[in-house]
């Protein structure tokens, strides 16, 4: 039994080592998107706890005139000076007119996934991204989760896209 969870134990500890950000240095991941205008500020610890991370400001995808416009951002985060994980994030301010906030996530998790993680989205991680549906598909040195976040109010949600 004991030899049994040693086994278990070293895959584990062997798959977490290979799932990895390609771009680990705070000054290269936090620009990985600034060609689409997404450019993540200065890599900080805001919280004191010793983790640290950069955001990038709200893009504005869509019909603001109708009120406030869907809207996509940019994180990285990890402990010290290391990106463990990079994410989208999507405010689905405008849930009825989705399509074009939908298109501006996936068009740029598949930039995002090309730079850390070294391949394109599956078309797994694709319909996850596209339905936002909760799940984990595995990307070349890493995974992709969809998380989705539904308001309270009733009157839109959020859509995360988590690179690890």
């Amino acid at each position: 039994m004991r030899k049994a969870l040693l086994v278990v134990a070293s895959l584990f500890v062997a798959s977490s080592a290979c799932a990895e950000i390609l771009t680990p240095e705070p000054s290269r991941a936090c620009v990985l998107l600034e060609d689409v205008g997404l450019k993540a500020g200065e890599w900080r610890d805001e919280n004191g706890d010793g983790s640290s991370g950069c955001a990038s400001a709200y893009q504005d995808i869509g019909n603001a005139a109708a009120g406030m416009a869907n809207q996509l951002a940019y994180y990285a985060a990890g402990p010290g000076d290391a990106v463990i994980e990079v994410w989208l994030a999507m405010d689905y301010n405008q849930p009825t007119d989705a399509s074009s906030g939908t298109a501006a996530l996936v068009a740029a998790a598949q930039k995002l996934a090309q730079r850390a993680l070294g391949a394109s989205l599956s078309g797994a991680a694709a319909a996850l991204i596209e339905g936002g549906q909760p799940g984990i598909e595995r990307v070349g040195k890493g995974s992709v989760e969809v998380v989705r976040e539904d308001w309270p109010n009733d009157q839109g949600y959020q859509v995360n896209v988590v690179m690890r």
